[in-house]
């Protein structure tokens, strides 16, 4: 079962930062050299996935966090932006998601205590695991699908940037970390050993530090409209508040 979350959570980084951009508004701006190089990440993406089994999980680690950063800096559309990040900040993420991952599908990261099981490892609670994993990631990806040329890697505000408080974002500010942070608690739940809860517990802090920072631009752009906004959606996780007129 961790096997195919594995697969699972490889083809679905491949579809965010390689695919994903084909399917935004930007896809029709895209030049035939646009085209070849999300052909040649794709191409390179498969391959890895296809050795991944002979290659030690730290070369894996090493290869796929520098495939991220080409596909985020060589295909990623460049547009004029306000950045509420520093620069370093892009690259302590990229280092906090492999090492996230690593401490969920790398079993010798299981040191000490890390190691230990915090649930027993039946059908059950794989599959419900699974389930798990799969919800998380649909939300986000019809997350991002929604936000649409909107979306950025970055914290940034964008030209003509609008408030999107339609979807998935009628009740969860960030419902794209809501649903990341649900599908590794899905997989933490299948790997059951304190080195997920771990993982999990990371991607939260994060995320947290990346949605205030987002929240804080957009007040700035936005003023009472994103106050409002913030008094009955919550930032990472649902809120049920009654919606005013």
């Amino acid at each position: 079962m961790l096997k195919v979350l594995a697969y699972i959570w490889a083809f679905f980084g491949a579809y965010w930062i390689v695919f994903a951009p084909a399917f935004s508004s930007n896809a029709l701006r895209q030049t035939n050299l646009d085209k070849l190089k999300l052909g040649f990440l794709a191409i390179t993406f498969l391959l890895l996935l296809w050795k991944a089994q002979s290659i030690s999980p730290v070369w894996i680690m090493v290869l796929g966090l520098a495939w991220t950063m080409l596909a985020l800096y060589w295909v990623a559309p460049r547009r004029e932006t306000h950045s509420g990040e520093y620069k370093f900040y892009r690259l302590l993420r990229l280092l906090i998601g492999a090492v996230t991952f690593a401490l969920l599908f790398w079993q010798k990261t299981g040191i000490g205590f890390l190691g230990e099981r915090f649930l027993p490892r039946t059908f059950t609670v794989m599959v419900v695991g699974l389930l798990i994993t799969l919800v998380g990631l649909g939300i986000t990806a019809w997350a991002r699908v929604h936000l649409g040329h909107y979306w950025s890697d970055k914290v940034v505000i964008q030209p003509e940037h609008r408030l999107v408080r339609t979807g998935p974002y009628s009740r969860v500010r960030h419902p794209i970390y809501f649903g990341v942070l649900l599908g590794i608690a899905g997989t933490a739940l299948v790997v059951g050993e304190w080195r997920a809860l771990v993982s999990l517990l990371l991607m939260s802090i994060n995320y947290t530090v990346k949605a205030k920072k987002e929240d804080k631009i957009l007040f700035q752009r936005f003023g009472e409209e994103f106050g409002s906004y913030q008094q009955y959606a919550g930032m990472l996780l649902p809120s049920f508040k009654t919606r005013p007129d």
